[in-house]
């Protein structure tokens, strides 16, 4: 994870990504793999999370960032390009249940429990193979790789 030095720009200081999927079912991978290339590239400031699902112990993080980005696979494999969406805290299903959790239950847990939900985007990366294998399909990586640069202009913009 990248720290913060007090030398990044006003745009990433308090910055999260959290990728999240499991890198054992290919194109589901697509969110820990644009995590891994955006601490690759070393945006100063740009706290990382990579994990395999959403849980409530994040709202901890969520709650003292200034800007978040979830990105994660979406099973959608007729769109080409990353989707980003503004989220909002909302409580869903079951908030504290892992299996369950989704990014703005998140952002609701980080306001109800710790006063703090900051802007929030997501940023879906469209897949189509979803089958065991460690590798992401060509139009994932593509989308995965647009997703970095988007990431990048969406916090440098913000």
């Amino acid at each position: 994870m990248s720290t913060t030095t007090g030398r990044e720009p006003e745009a990433q200081r308090g910055a999260l990504v959290i990728g999240y999927g499991n890198t054992l079912r290919s194109d589901d991978g697509a969110g820990p793999f644009v995590a891994r290339a955006l601490e690759l590239r070393g945006p100063e400031g740009l706290r990382i999370v990579e994990a395999h699902q959403l849980t409530p112990e994040m709202a901890i993080a969520i709650s003292a960032a200034k800007r978040v980005v979830f990105v994660d696979a979406t099973d959608l494999p007729q769109e080409s390009a990353p989707r980003v969406s503004r989220l909002e805290p909302e409580p869903g299903a079951d908030p504290l249940n892992p299996h369950a959790s989704d990014p703005g239950s998140l952002l609701w847990l980080a306001k109800t429990l710790f006063g703090g939900a900051p802007e929030a985007w997501l940023v879906a990366i469209p897949g189509a193979e979803f089958g065991f294998g460690e590798t992401l399909s060509p139009g994932a990586a593509r989308a995965s790789a647009e997703a970095v640069i988007q990431i990048e202009a969406l916090l440098a913009r913000t």
